[in-house]
């Protein structure tokens, strides 16, 4: 059986544009977007910097499109969870726990939306604005003393957690971390 692709990878990409995708998500995510150039990604993925121009015209495409495909999976993941529960606690625990198991899956992915948010998100598409994680916590929280806070405390928190599980900072499986910031949130969301 075929190892799963990265839910940032699209079935009908091609091997070298699957490679560069790999090497750019972990150069992004552990030296950031400034420090990562196109000659690293090209080294690291094993192709030429003229076979990943072939895919991405520049560097900062290749960031956008990797921007906008994992916020909108693990948009949709977690809106699709959030949806599937009818009452707010449980709705927090779905959403929590979405988060938390795509940190284990892929604490490259969420080191990488946290860190480069404020460069790509004013450059994302209309589509990809409309559905914030911030908005999808604001309605979590919406019976806290303060929703915006509430929903910053949120996925600050989540974001954080996923940044120090991937330095080594605190120990991982993320998943283990869920009855802690349930009791938190719960309280906070009260």
């Amino acid at each position: 059986m075929a190892t799963p692709l990265p839910f940032y990878i699209g079935e009908d990409d091609p091997p070298a544009k699957r490679a560069i995708l790999r090497a750019a998500l972990q150069l992004f995510s552990t030296q950031g977007l400034a420090e990562t150039s196109i000659r690293d990604i090209a080294k690291r993925s094993g192709f030429t910097n003229p076979a990943l121009y072939k895919h991405f015209a520049s560097k900062q495409e290749l960031a956008l499109h990797l921007f906008e495909t994992c916020h909108t999976r693990l948009w949709t993941r977690c809106a699709s969870a959030v949806a599937a529960q009818r009452s707010q606690p449980k709705q927090l625990a779905a959403y929590i726990g979405q988060w938390l198991e795509l940190m284990d899956e892929h604490p490259d992915v969420m080191a990488f939306l946290s860190d480069s948010a404020r460069v790509l998100w004013p450059q994302a598409n209309a589509t990809v604005r409309r559905h914030t994680m911030i908005g999808l916590a604001r309605s979590l929280m919406r019976h806290a003393a303060n929703p915006d806070l509430g929903a910053a405390s949120l996925q600050g928190t989540l974001a954080e957690l996923a940044r120090m599980i991937q330095v080594g900072v605190v120990a991982g499986p993320a998943t283990r971390w869920k009855p802690a910031l349930l009791t938190l949130f719960r309280r906070l969301a009260a």
